[in-house]
């Protein structure tokens, strides 16, 4: 018998999603909630840096903070970074220096509302620290605002990104 490359995508979802939350509880169990999430948190900030960079790599691109790629470049590396852990994710380009980002679905406030812990585990903390960290990492000058959250009940979560020049 074989498993299908898709079947194999999938159980490599399930390995990646339970081993984040694995390691959440057993954190939690030993460490406390607050300790949990800050070590969470941490996680999330460095899996962002190593994982934006080979995806810049399997692009061709390089990341330079002193030379920042446009929206566009930028949208498509989180759009990529956003899809390796099956969440959905669209950049809109609306000039030269304004975005925004939305996330239709994301496979991590899916699998924290199956597990019951949607009203604990602070999503939108979360994201709105790992995302602006992950961005920096791009172009230090862009600032983001979340706009609409699944946690807050929207249909969608969004962020608007800027520039500052």
């Amino acid at each position: 018998m074989e498993i299908s490359r898709e079947q194999m995508d999938a159980l490599r979802m399930g390995a990646m999603t339970a081993i984040d939350g694995l390691w959440f509880m057993a954190s939690e169990s030993k460490l406390g909630f607050e300790a949990a999430l800050e070590l969470d948190m941490e996680v999330w900030k460095n899996y962002g840096m190593v994982m934006l960079k080979r995806v810049a790599k399997a692009m061709g691109l390089t990341i330079n903070p002193e030379d920042p790629p446009d929206l566009e470049t930028l949208g498509a590396l989180m759009e990529a970074l956003c899809d390796i852990d099956g969440t959905e994710c669209r950049t809109t380009v609306i000039d030269a220096d304004n975005a925004v980002l939305t996330v239709p679905r994301c496979s991590w406030w899916d699998n924290l509302t199956r597990a019951g812990r949607q009203d604990i585990i602070p999503c939108e903390e979360v994201d709105n620290n790992t995302f602006i960290w992950w961005m920096k990492t791009i172009d230090p000058s862009l600032e983001l605002e979340i706009t609409h959250s699944l946690p807050r009940g929207d249909d969608r979560c969004e962020w608007k990104i800027s520039r500052k020049r």
